[in-house]
């Protein structure tokens, strides 16, 4: 195995945690969640796809840092979740543009207690770069394919069998 796979594989189990850690954090205090992220901007978006998200996004956040973790469908998880940060990007570039970048962002919920995790928008935002440069990472350094769906430490197993 190359050291650009395991680089590849790095990124996927960190911004898979990432995820976890913001999905669990949304779960355990949900109406928190919906005051941190859809209070300040009532326009944002429709009442129905507003409930759409306060009620599933815990619960992509969770499936989609699983997948990642465990490496199924790696590439392909990381392009949809690329879908997930755009959004957080922009719901932080318009706070930012009504000038709350210095407010506590709250993105991991109720685990903010963690450390690194108690973030302003502006750190959120910038979280949010890093998590598109793994996703970047992810797809050009991890060796699977695009939809395969054997985790990284049995794909490992298989090509070390065949050496042998």
């Amino acid at each position: 195995m190359s050291g650009k796979h395991w680089i590849g594989v790095g990124a996927s189990i960190t911004l898979g945690l990432i995820f976890i850690v913001a999905g669990v954090g949304k779960l355990l205090h949900q109406p928190e969640a919906v005051r941190i992220f859809f209070i300040p901007l009532p326009d944002f978006l429709t009442a129905t796809l507003t409930k759409a998200v306060f009620n599933w996004l815990p619960y992509i956040e969770l499936m989609v840092g699983l997948l990642l973790i465990i490496g199924v469908a790696a590439r392909f998880v990381a392009t949809l979740s690329s879908v997930l940060i755009a959004g957080f990007i922009a719901h932080n570039g318009l706070l930012i543009s009504y000038g709350l970048w210095a407010e506590p962002c709250d993105c991991f919920g109720k685990l903010k207690i963690l450390p690194y995790t108690g973030l302003s928008i502006i750190g959120a935002l910038c979280l949010d770069i890093v998590m598109l440069a793994l996703v970047l990472i992810i797809l050009f350094w991890h060796q699977s394919s695009f939809f395969n769906i054997y985790p990284w430490f049995l794909a490992r197993s298989k090509i070390v069998q065949k050496k042998d």
